[in-house]
């Protein structure tokens, strides 16, 4: 039977055929080609892995790069800075606040040691690391060294105790110079020196080595910049022959086998895109393939068997597999639509299933891969949904949904609400990136604290609002619980120089429940109203809150429409404080209403005896507007306490001899400040209680200026006095008036006297 189906079926002696090929063939070449099959899947594998690793470390460079630009492009924009680094002559003073600023931006940009500036007119150089301001002979080798057309240069360099009081140990630093002239007009000479701390990219490489590997950073001319191995730091490996293979290289990464210290090493290396840093990985060749002389071993003795069993095997495997096999090929036909006809029997048809079960593998590999790469997102969207309680609308494979009960699993959840407090004024100070990147760190800030106590995944809810959802085991105790949070409210506060404030939703035990414990905890953060901004506020906090009659205070209201009437300030103030009080017992919703129904209340009851409020609206409007936004309840009483003022200025124009006593006072108060460079309508407004814009008018109707005009003329008037009667610089001259920009000073005071400042004190000495 075996020999008619040799002679007629193409796939069963192709078969036999190369079973007994393969077992002749493959047996002899197994033992010597296994070896080093596995070793070089095993390099291009690890060597793949470096490289991926080392292309996400190497963007520390372009990060520096960049952040080393932005900081030079803020002090090149910052006129004390320029001042101090072009000016002719010391000036102890600017040089103090030029120092402020250094220390300010190095606070804000943790990789930076220290930060200087340099003035090669005066010859001074003011560090951030302290005295004695010196710069050292490497650095004023490179500052001569540098030529026209060099804006930012670096180099590395140990910083020895000398240079800084603050260490009594070497510093490690990249020292990047910048140089103004190439950027300005000015012919002035002067550097601005940034000293990058090397541990910030020995943090970021140590990521990727393990005890025996050796990863390090290297410049273009092979200088290390940065190692595993603190002393090779500033060491000069050009000379060795890996580094000059990786210098010569012409792409951006690879991996390759070298001797180095008489060991095989893996080498892999990868180039920065815009410093042209190389950041290289040296791991040990016998420590990635182990046990490679047993394996070797081993292979041998199961060649030999398989040589001694071959024809036997061969005979047998053929007649055993070849029915399956042969209904296997029926079924690829099928779906393939392939059909061969008598004469093309003898067509090998093992291509075929070699090619299905390639697309079979390769489509597999594919899912799993865009699986693994979409699941975060996947993640952070079913948390969404889990917050809102619209988990179960959701569709997906089996697999995610497994990976998605195993990411959410925990015997109890708990929701944790931040929110950003004076978002207005944060909505106003920051553009949309850096929002985002604020709402970023406050998540990463709060899940990294909060890990302590539960894991726990991290979300931005809306613009306002950030969500963590904890899943602890245990209960966790409140009182700890809060202690974290009021870490991660003063890290926040800290940092970044605004605050937020917490909600800490019910505990339960169910999943489908976390958005009863995230609706909890949204309500809590809203009760800030009551205990103020940087608050965090749990369930046992309101259960202590005590709550009385929730009826609307309308005795109170009459009591403070009659204070109005008489324009009795104290009384106002009195009754709209015992008003807030009673606001105080009620709840946030309940107090919200009765503070927007007091607002209503005064302006229908004055609109009606006071005419002159129809001419006041805006102010109306401003104020409803302003409730609708406020976060406490003093900022209620502050809005509430701006529109009684209002009232009662508008009650009492009728006497005019009390507003001409208030516009002399805030004469007398601009006559005294004037220096002050902070002064304006918003200050004064505030400090008379009136609104700007009604301060703006009552002014102007009794000066017959703006309140603007009458400032600058004053500043004006006291600068022409300081003119005549000292030799300062127009510069100084202009701060003590309050003027800190010295071009504007420039502008305006030509403007008002027809003249510069070195004009009219020319002028004026010419005639004496």
């Amino acid at each position: 039977m075996w020999g008619k189906s040799f002679f007629r079926y193409a796939v069963y002696r192709k078969m036999l055929m190369y079973f007994v090929l393969i077992v002749a063939l493959t047996v002899l070449a197994v033992s010597g080609t296994l070896y080093f099959m596995f070793a070089s899947k095993t390099e291009q594998t690890i060597g793949k892995h470096v490289i991926s690793m080392l292309q996400q470390t190497s963007y520390t460079s372009n990060v520096v790069q960049e952040q080393v630009g932005t900081i030079g492009s803020h002090l090149l924009n910052n006129h004390r800075i320029i001042t101090v680094l072009m000016n002719k002559h010391l000036d102890r003073v600017q040089e103090h606040e030029a120092m402020n600023i250094l220390t300010d931006i190095q606070s804000t940009y943790p990789f930076i040691k220290h930060l200087g500036i340099y003035n090669d007119n005066t010859k001074r150089y003011l560090s951030t690391a302290g005295t004695p301001y010196e710069l050292n002979d490497k650095e004023k080798k490179q500052l001569t060294s540098m030529t026209e057309l060099d804006y930012m240069s670096y180099f590395s360099q140990k910083l020895l105790p000398s240079y800084s009081m603050n260490t009594k140990a070497v510093e490690n630093v990249i020292t990047f110079i910048l140089r103004p002239k190439y950027a300005l007009t000015s012919s002035d000479k002067g550097a601005i020196l940034i000293h990058v701390d090397e541990k910030y990219i020995l943090k970021t490489i140590r990521s990727i080595s393990s005890g025996s590997d050796n990863v390090f950073v290297m410049d273009s001319n092979g200088l290390v910049l940065s190692h595993t191995d603190p002393n090779q730091f500033m060491k000069r490996f050009d000379e060795q022959p890996y580094i000059q293979r990786i210098l010569d290289y012409e792409g951006s990464s690879s991996h390759f086998k070298a001797n180095i210290d008489d060991r095989n090493q893996l080498v892999t290396f990868v180039q920065s895109s815009q410093m042209n840093w190389y950041f290289v990985s040296i791991k040990p060749y016998d420590e990635l393939i182990k046990d490679i002389a047993a394996l070797r071993g081993y292979t041998m003795l199961v060649a030999i068997a398989i040589l001694a069993l071959g024809a036997l095997t061969a005979y047998v495997a053929t007649n055993k597999l070849y029915n399956p096999l042969g209904r296997l090929i029926g079924k690829v036909n099928d779906v393939t639509g392939r059909v061969y006809s008598d004469e093309k029997k003898n067509r090998n048809e093992f291509s075929l299933l070699s090619e299905a079960f390639t697309n079979v593998v390769d489509q597999a590999m594919t899912v799993e891969t865009a699986q693994k790469q979409s699941f975060p997102v996947l993640k952070k969207t079913y948390l969404q949904h889990l917050l809102r309680g619209t988990h179960a609308d959701l569709s997906s494979t089996h697999i995610l949904n497994s990976a998605i009960n195993k990411a959410f699993s925990s015997a109890y959840y708990m929701v944790v609400v931040a929110a950003i407090d004076c978002y207005e004024e944060f909505e106003r100070k920051n553009d949309q990136t850096k929002q985002g990147l604020y709402r970023f760190s406050i998540n990463n800030i709060s899940s990294e604290l909060l890990a302590k106590h539960a894991p726990n995944e991290s979300i931005v809810v809306d613009e306002r609002t950030m969500g963590i959802l904890m899943l602890p085991e245990a209960p966790i105790d409140p009182d700890k619980l809060l202690l974290t949070l009021t870490e991660v409210q003063e890290v926040i506060r800290s940092y970044f120089h605004f605050t937020v404030s917490f909600g800490v939703g019910n505990l339960v035990t169910d999943r489908n429940d976390i958005q009863q414990s995230f609706a909890s905890a949204y309500e809590y953060v809203k009760y800030r109203f009551f205990y103020g901004r940087q608050s965090v506020i749990q369930a046992n906090l309101l259960q202590n809150k005590p709550y009385s009659s929730h009826a609307y205070p309308a005795q109170t209201e009459k009591k403070l429409i009659e204070a109005l009437r008489l324009s009795h300030a104290e009384k106002i103030e009195q009754t709209l404080s015992q008003f807030i009080e009673q606001l105080q017992v009620m709840n946030y919703y309940q107090a919200f209403l009765c503070a927007n129904q007091l607002l209503g209340s005064l302006h229908r009851h004055f609109e009606e005896t006071l005419p002159i409020m129809q001419e006041h609206s805006k102010e109306y409007y401003t104020t409803v507007h302003a409730l609708q936004h406020v976060e406490t309840l003093e900022e209620v009483q502050s809005q509430l306490r701006k529109f009684c003022m209002l009232i009662q200025m508008l009650g009492e124009k009728k006497q005019p001899g009390r507003s001409d006593s208030m516009i002399d006072s805030v004469c007398a108060y601009l006559q005294e400040h004037y220096h002050n460079p902070d002064l304006g309508i918003e200050t004064v407004a505030q400090m008379v209680q009136l609104s700007p814009g009604y301060l703006g008018k009552l002014f102007r109707s009794h000066t017959q200026t703006s309140f603007n005009d009458y400032l600058k003329n004053i500043r004006i008037e006291k600068a022409k006095k300081l003119l005549l009667s000292t030799n300062e610089s127009v510069a100084v001259i202009s701060e003590k008036v309050g003027i800190i920009n010295t071009t504007y000073f420039f502008t305006l005071f030509k403007k008002t006297t027809g003249l510069s400042p070195t004009q009219f004190r020319e002028q004026h000495e010419n005639m004496n």
